[in-house]
């Protein structure tokens, strides 16, 4: 009696189990076939416009990155942004790469550098003149010497009140 007993709760254990997977899947799919029918607020809708490529807007919260002055760029258009000069972007990288010291690291010069730059594309333009002398991604390689009060301190709060791009 007492394993007749046992079978039966465990076949009704899997019959629940098997159930509640499937009535998941059916979710799932349901939920998929719901939102590929869905138009994306990106995608232009009259024939005209459809001619044109959408183009994506920038990230506007990562300047760090070295291909930001491209993606602002390309958002842009036709129209000019002023932008930081090469020897100069590698001025500042050196000035970066210099900061992180053997026993006391620099903050000082990290601060000169965030605070003299005009707008996030010359974050970025610093970044991919860090990457073109060192090999080293700017961001991580300041991450590496400074904690990361002194980073919100001396990078991203700087950095934050920066425009995203300016204008010739």
């Amino acid at each position: 009696m007492q394993t007749r007993n046992n079978i039966q709760w465990t076949v009704t254990g899997l019959a629940l189990t098997g159930f509640l997977i499937g009535g998941y899947l059916v979710y799932i799919n349901n939920k998929k076939n719901h939102t590929k029918g869905m138009l994306s607020p990106t995608i232009p809708e009259d024939k005209e416009q459809s001619s044109q490529r959408v183009i994506e807007e920038p990230n506007w919260k990562n300047p760090y990155d070295m291909n930001y002055l491209k993606d602002v760029k390309k958002w842009l258009g036709k129209r000019k942004i002023r932008k930081l000069p090469h020897n100069k972007a590698r001025e500042y990288a050196r000035i970066l790469k210099r900061a992180k010291g053997r026993w006391r690291d620099d903050t000082q010069a990290v601060t000169s550098v965030f605070t003299q730059i005009k707008d996030k594309t010359q974050v970025a333009s610093i970044s991919k003149a860090f990457w073109v002398d060192y090999k080293k991604d700017m961001w991580q390689y300041l991450r590496s010497f400074l904690s990361a009060k002194e980073m919100e301190k001396y990078v991203h709060r700087p950095v934050r009140k920066l425009d995203n791009y300016s204008l010739i």
